[in-house]
């Protein structure tokens, strides 16, 4: 703003300026050391502004009313002691200066908001700091001390403030908003979505229905549908879905089946022989011994015998073609075992040189056990029970899980080729 005026001071001093124009008279002559002292020339002559300055608001130095600081310090609550208790006695008993306390503390309440409120960057020089509505309220009086006022000289203050920052606050939003640099956006460049490459699908190599679940083998080795199954019987299934093939138990060895044309000593004792258990493994260690019946016999005894040909236990004489021995005998051994006939006082024994043993093996206590665990925690895997049967050398018991499987696969050759493999290894 450029100095200002006489008919601005002439207006200033006789209290003759618009509200507006008054107030930006007021800041300017806050900034302006020139325009403030020729203020203060006209001031000191203008015996009529002090006229109404003295009616307005008391003699100079007056102590009957509250200063301009006493009541801005009281509304800011910025009083104590005895500068407090000075202020709270005058007030008890002034009324003017109450009324002018409730005025100041409204019109403090009502602007502050606005002087303290925060606008974004801009490219005009601000102040550095924003004044607080004190600085606003006290900076009118700074031309010549104003130690009381009334409420009536207050409302007039007032009303003069609020219209002077009305005026201004548009033109300080043009500013602020003009202030704000606005972005420039940038082009993106065009890119061409690319879709993403699909997998080639997983060929399945091998697929069998097994229980409750289906298991599947892929090109790559992958095995799906036998989480449950531990890792050593996960890699059992995969050989065999992948060879189609069961290899001899090591169970097995040494021990040789019988021929079927077994004869006895003479023409009667053809349809006499053993049944089982011959040239298998056993799960059990008290084992069931079955033959074939001989026409005219009145009797059986059945003997069974360790690997140093001592008897490990024997039976008395039987009328049936069965016998279960009622003690046990050692896991992990190899027996061999005969039934004698007895028909008109004479003993015919099968089998008998030249046939060979009927040898069996008693599952030894691991296999036992870890057979036992599979069939309590896989027991609807076909698959996984023949395995470990036909691993184990039970070759009857494996041949069983086999059919099972078979039943549920008839048109899978996988399956069709498991079981072919058991009977043809218990035929051996």
């Amino acid at each position: 703003m450029e100095h200002l005026t006489q008919k601005q001071i002439e207006a200033y001093s006789l209290r003759q300026l618009p509200a507006a124009e008054l107030l930006a008279v007021s800041d300017h002559l806050d900034d302006c050391d020139a325009c403030r002292t020729l203020m203060e020339s006209a001031l000191s002559n203008d015996t009529a502004f002090f006229a109404m300055h003295e009616e307005t608001f008391g003699e100079i130095g007056h102590a009957a009313h509250l200063t301009a600081d006493q009541t801005a310090d009281y509304v800011d609550q910025n009083l104590s002691g005895e500068a407090l208790q000075i202020v709270n006695d005058h007030l008890s008993a002034c009324e003017q200066c109450v009324l002018a306390v409730s005025d100041l503390r409204s019109f403090r309440n009502q602007i502050a908001p606005s002087l303290d409120r925060e606008y974004g960057p801009t490219t005009t020089p601000a102040r550095s700091t924003q004044p607080s509505w004190r600085e606003k309220f006290v900076s009118l009086f700074k031309v010549a001390p104003l130690p009381a006022f009334g409420g009536a000289a207050l409302a007039v203050l007032l009303l003069a403030t609020i219209a002077w920052i009305i005026w201004r606050k548009p033109n300080e939003d043009k500013h602020e908003v003009a202030g704000v640099p606005t972005p420039v956006s940038q082009p993106t460049p065009s890119v061409e979505p690319s879709l993403p490459a699909q997998p080639a699908p997983v060929v399945v190599v091998a697929q069998l229905k097994d229980g409750a679940g289906v298991l599947s083998l892929d090109q790559e080795g992958k095995l799906s549908g036998a989480d449950t199954l531990p890792p050593a019987y996960q890699d059992r299934v995969k050989k065999a879905l992948t060879s189609q093939r069961i290899e001899r138990s090591s169970q097995l060895q040494g021990l040789t089946r019988p021929s079927s044309t077994l004869m006895g000593s003479d023409n009667q004792g053809r349809e006499f022989a053993v049944i089982e258990p011959v040239g298998n493994v056993v799960l059990t260690n008290s084992p069931t011994f079955r033959w074939s019946a001989m026409e005219g016999a009145s009797g059986y005894v059945v003997e069974v015998y360790d690997d140093q040909f001592k008897l490990a236990a024997s039976s008395q004489q039987l009328t049936g073609t069965s016998w279960t021995t009622p003690q046990t005998l050692a896991r992990g051994k190899v027996y061999s075992w005969q039934v004698k006939a007895i028909k008109d006082g004479q003993e015919v024994t099968s089998p008998r040189p030249p046939a060979p043993q009927a040898k069996f093996r008693v599952l030894d206590q691991a296999r036992a056990n870890e057979i036992a665990r599979a069939k309590r925690d896989y027991a609807s895997s076909h698959l996984t029970l023949g395995l470990l049967y036909a691993e184990a050398g039970l070759l009857p018991e494996a041949e069983q899980e086999f059919r099972l499987l078979r039943r549920a696969n008839p048109n899978s050759d996988i399956a069709r080729n498991l079981l072919r493999q058991v009977q043809s290894l218990a035929s051996k």
